[in-house]
């Protein structure tokens, strides 16, 4: 009977959990961000950055498929939350270009890796519309849960078309748990517009990853 009545009190809290994730906190965060296309602000930053979010989008840097020797933008790092691992998976011999829109961000990405003691990270505060970055000198980025916060979210796929080598990968992760979640078709048509071709899909309706590629011999 005791066995029975804790089964029922941890699902009862689990689906409380789940409620306050899917619908409470995708209000609290809409409130204060102020509208859709916006960045999260810096002070809930703990909501992109929490032990929740990171298992449950785990997977989007394997399916980014960094590689060792790469050179790898991060665009809306906020605090943090991949950029170690994305470092790590690019290697010594790797470069991850960390670019984030909001200062107080990038200030809590270049104290994670100082900690880490990591040298292998750049940080740039900058807009998305204007990457620093040269013209085809990155060969691959990604954004997790980042595209639907930029008001124009083509330009900026537009510019990454731009820092990308020919036959450069854009991956893009998105989660149902994110107040401006895009359908994939969403995601899809607005890659499409930039120029880009598919290259890959993962994951489901929960969330999923979208790969682009820019076409080796472009124009």
């Amino acid at each position: 009977m005791k066995k029975c009545n804790v089964f029922w009190w941890l699902l009862a809290a689990f689906g409380g959990l789940l409620f306050f994730w899917l619908f409470v906190m995708k209000l609290i965060v809409r409130f204060v961000k102020k509208g859709d296309g916006v960045p999260c602000p810096f002070a809930p930053s703990w909501i992109v950055d929490n032990p929740l979010r990171r298992w449950d989008v785990r997977n989007a840097l394997v399916y980014a498929g960094l590689r060792p020797g790469e050179t790898v933008l991060e665009l809306g790092p906020g605090p943090g939350a991949f950029t170690l691992d994305a470092a790590q998976r690019v290697g010594p011999a790797g470069k991850v270009i960390a670019v984030d829109i909001q200062p107080e961000m990038i200030a809590q990405v270049q104290a994670r890796v100082q900690a880490a003691g990591v040298t292998n990270v750049d940080t740039h505060v900058a807009n998305a519309y204007e990457l620093p970055l040269e013209d085809a000198s990155v060969d691959r980025a990604y954004l997790i849960t980042v595209l639907p916060e930029i008001p124009d979210p083509v330009r900026a796929l537009c510019e990454i078309y731009r820092v990308l080598k020919p036959g450069g990968v854009v991956s893009m992760t998105e989660e149902f748990l994110d107040p401006d979640y895009p359908l994939r078709a969403t995601t899809t048509a607005w890659a499409q517009a930039a120029g880009f071709e598919a290259a890959g899909q993962y994951g489901n309706g929960w969330y999923y990853t979208l790969n682009f590629r820019k076409p080796a011999l472009s124009v």
